[in-house]
């Protein structure tokens, strides 16, 4: 703690203290709050309430005065919680009485304000927060804290209930080393007698909890459960089960719809213990009864959860999955998962078909059940959970044949299904397919089908009715599949040029801005990964795509711009190989589209398609295949980008001269490379960067003039001799009078004609070497890194925004941020 704060600390505690005094935000509290418990957490053995007296002053008036405001007293119990965590603390606090009187509620405020929410909040965290040593448990034991407790675990408040939770979980998970080497290992501070004592009411009230006719105490009882039964240890753990296993059983098999998913979460919180491998918990069996859940929609969700088990039998795993796919199954009327004829898996699963079929005819449950199927397809394919005994090609088939059905299209070869009707132009529907179809990109098994998908994807594509949204994951989903394997040469030829780039030039003409900018970022990923294809680029150079992307850099919308730069960057540098249109002839459009892309950085009024200028030229310079004249026209480029209204279009254009100087470099000597950087102007960019105001650019700059300085020494040092490096007239850039004037504290300006002052630079020509060997570029870099936060967001300054309310108006609200 510096100084600083100590000083203002006394006066902060004075403020909040004074009942005349009011905070238009509590929001300081918690920032001083989390404060105080970073200076502890640095130093365990730091006594604060010694170094601080006024602490434990502040802390036993406000838990005695019987007019503490709610907000400060519950940030007190907060703070006395904090402070009591450590024995020496404890101790303090124990001597003074204030432990007894915040937390055994014998008088005071706390007794006074306990209606209040936010004090038995304040109360139940204060508490959690001590509760790190052996004499925290014995006090809530000796004071019978316990009943309590469970009874703020079912308050109307969801804050209260939730801490009373939180604090319970952790009584249930506590464990303390002994208190004293003469301990034995039976009464060490796991299982002391008071721990026990508390223990053994908790649990004894779970179990009556979960057999209450009460929702809200079952429900909070199961979270209690799935909160502490991870952290619980031997016998306790095994306590805890023994209570809850009977009621938990009678849950399951009442299926009350809404407690299902909590039941879940308590089995598999119990999964991740030793229970799990022990076969009279019976965890798995109750987590195979949950998959009977005469609800479809519950049990596709308690079946996804288990799919997800790290520790699961094949059995389980596989009854599960039949219980995700059977509404897909269903509606398709296709046999996704191979299960034995007659087998007790077969008939479990087949047991929710009389309800499934039921709620799939109404169009409401039909869409819900099956987008919650799908989503479960997806998400699990990812993590190639899914596919037990579910072969990948059967399940992509039925995706496609709901995919086909949502376009309006005839169910063939599966027989009609009443339900069909449902899915028609159902763009949730559609959104969930296209997700699943992505997701089963990436597995194993369903290759044999992608000139399916590419034509159900196409159809998608071309359709005049395809929502903005469907498109957008048409197009991902497209980009997958085409990426995922290398087609054959003449089915790329047939797929580029007879339908995919006329449809992409029709959406890129689309009405929502939307689909036109996807459509661009699609062709803009597309090229960047089939560039070297010969049937691709026969398709770019003979579509007509570019003159489309030409045209959008006059688009409307700037994202829409931005995207088509993109596209058209790569587009341009696409190799034209032997076959392709105009191959063998020479051809100015890069060159013309250099010179758009110029005039857009130095004119266009939105950011996002300058930006993505400087990113194109960076592709560029990178790339194999730079446009010719782009050479000619980085000094301009580099000189347009650095002095750019917007900080990201700077950072870009360091990037990009970051970009020039490595391929400079690596290519010359070092005297050349430097002399060509100089005619580049690199190091005015560099320079203006160190000196911006945006803290990202002056970052970037430090970073490669520390890079630049580094090369210069290493190069110089091998070659035996001090090198030449490019000289600067400082005073003839601005950039170099600022630099006098920050770093060496000299003003150009007072410069006679007859010398300059003694120990500085020369007015005449300084070389590049001594400029970034002078400037202190690690001070900088570290004052960088630490912005402007260590000031704002300081301890100190929170502490004088909290004073500053004593002398200002109501009208100037406090921002603690």
């Amino acid at each position: 703690m510096d100084s600083n704060c100590i000083a203002l600390l006394p006066g902060v505690l004075t403020f909040l203290s004074d009942p005349k005094q009011s905070l238009p935000d509590d929001t300081c509290l918690e920032k001083l709050l989390d404060w105080l418990t970073s200076i502890i957490n640095e130093d365990d053995d730091r006594n604060l309430l010694d170094q601080q007296p006024c602490l434990l002053e502040f802390i036993s008036s406000m838990c005695e005065s019987k007019t503490t405001d709610p907000i400060i007293l519950s940030f007190t119990l907060k703070l006395t919680g904090l402070l009591a965590a450590t024995k020496k603390g404890f101790s303090r606090l124990e001597e003074r009485g204030v432990v007894r009187v915040a937390f055994a509620r014998e008088g005071g405020a706390v007794r006074e304000q306990w209606e209040e929410a936010s004090v038995r909040c304040g109360w139940l965290l204060g508490l959690r927060r001590m509760l790190e040593h052996h004499r925290a448990m014995l006090f809530i034991s000796e004071n019978a804290l316990t009943k309590l407790i469970l009874q703020s675990q079912c308050e109307k408040s969801l804050f209260v209930a939730a801490a009373a939770n939180q604090l319970l979980a952790q009584i249930l998970n506590f464990h303390h080393p002994p208190i004293t080497a003469e301990q034995t290992a039976q009464e060490n501070g796991h299982s002391s007698p008071e721990w026990i004592t508390v223990t053994t009411e908790i649990v004894g009230q779970v179990g009556g909890a979960l057999v209450s006719q009460e929702h809200f105490r079952v429900l909070q009882a199961l979270r209690l459960l799935a909160l502490s039964l991870p952290g619980c240890r031997a016998p306790l753990l095994g306590s805890v089960w023994r209570v809850a296993l009977g009621p938990l059983e009678v849950l399951v098999e009442a299926q009350t719809n809404n407690l299902s998913l909590p039941v879940m979460e308590v089995l598999q919180a119990a999964a991740t213990t030793e229970l799990f491998s022990q076969s009279e918990a019976r965890v798995e069996e109750l987590m195979r009864a949950t998959l009977k859940e005469r609800d479809p929609k519950t049990a596709i969700r308690c079946a996804s959860a288990i799919i997800r088990q790290q520790h699961c039998s094949e059995p389980l795993k596989r009854m599960a999955v039949g219980i995700v796919l059977q509404p897909l199954e269903f509606i398709t009327g296709s046999p996704l998962q191979t299960l034995p004829s007659g087998s007790g898996d077969a008939k479990e699963v087949s047991g929710l078909q009389p309800v499934l079929e039921d709620q799939l005819s109404q169009r409401s449950m039909c869409i819900s059940l099956l987008s919650l199927s799908l989503s479960s397809v997806a998400e699990l394919s990812l993590s190639n959970s899914l596919f037990v005994d579910a072969p990948v090609q059967p399940v992509t088939e039925a995706v496609l044949q709901l995919l086909k059905v949502s376009l309006g299209q005839s169910p063939s070869p599966a027989p009609y299904n009443k339900s069909f009707v449902h899915l028609i132009g159902c763009s949730r529907v559609q959104r969930c397919g296209l997700d699943a179809l992505i997701s089963l990109s990436s597995c194993e098994g369903g290759q044999g089908l992608r000139q399916e998908v590419l034509n159900v994807l196409l159809q998608y594509l071309q359709s005049p009715d395809s929502d903005p949204t469907v498109l957008q994951k048409t197009l991902q989903a497209l980009l997958k599949w085409i990426c995922s394997e290398e087609l054959e040469e003449c089915t790329q030829t047939h797929l580029f040029t007879q339908n995919l780039f006329p449809a992409l030039m029709k959406r890129v003409c689309d009405v929502h801005w939307e689909v036109r900018d996807s459509t661009l970022e699609f062709i803009t990923e597309l090229t960047v990964n089939s560039r070297d294809s010969a049937a691709f680029s026969s398709a770019v150079w003979g579509s007509g795509i570019v003159s489309l992307l030409l045209a959008c850099l006059d688009d409307s919308e700037s994202y829409v711009r931005a995207s088509a730069i993109s596209a058209l960057s790569q587009a341009v540098t696409t190799p034209r190989h032997q076959g392709a249109p105009n191959a063998n002839s020479p051809h100015s459009l890069p060159d013309e589209v250099l010179t758009r892309l110029t005039d857009i950085l130095a004119q266009d009024d939105e950011a996002f398609p300058r930006r993505a200028v400087v990113k194109a030229f960076i592709a560029w310079l990178s790339g194999p295949r730079p446009p010719p004249s782009l050479d000619q026209s980085l000094p301009g480029l580099l000189a347009l980008g650095i002095d750019d209204l917007d900080w990201e279009v700077k950072v870009h254009t360091l990037a990009l001269t970051e970009t020039l100087m490595d391929k400079t470099l690596s290519r010359c000597s070092l005297a050349e490379a430097l002399g060509k950087l100089q005619e580049y102007g690199a190091f005015s960019v560099f320079f203006k960067g160190l000196l911006d105001c945006d803290r990202p650019v002056a970052q970037k700059s430090c970073q490669l003039l520390l890079r630049l300085r580094e090369v210069i020494k290493v190069k110089c040092e091998s070659a035996g001799s001090p090198g030449d490096t490019p000289t600067f007239q400082l005073q003839s850039h601005q950039w170099g009078k600022d630099l006098l004037r920050k770093w060496k504290g000299v003003d150009v300006s007072d410069w006679s004609a007859e010398g300059k002052p003694e120990g500085h630079w020369p007015k005449e020509e300084v070389s590049l070497r001594e400029v970034v060997s002078q400037l202190d570029l690690e001070g900088m870099q570290q004052a960088l890194m630490r912005s402007s936060d260590h000031v704002m967001a300081s301890p100190q300054s929170l502490m004088e925004d909290i004073l500053a309310v004593t002398q200002q108006g109501d009208d100037n609200a406090m921002d603690c941020y």
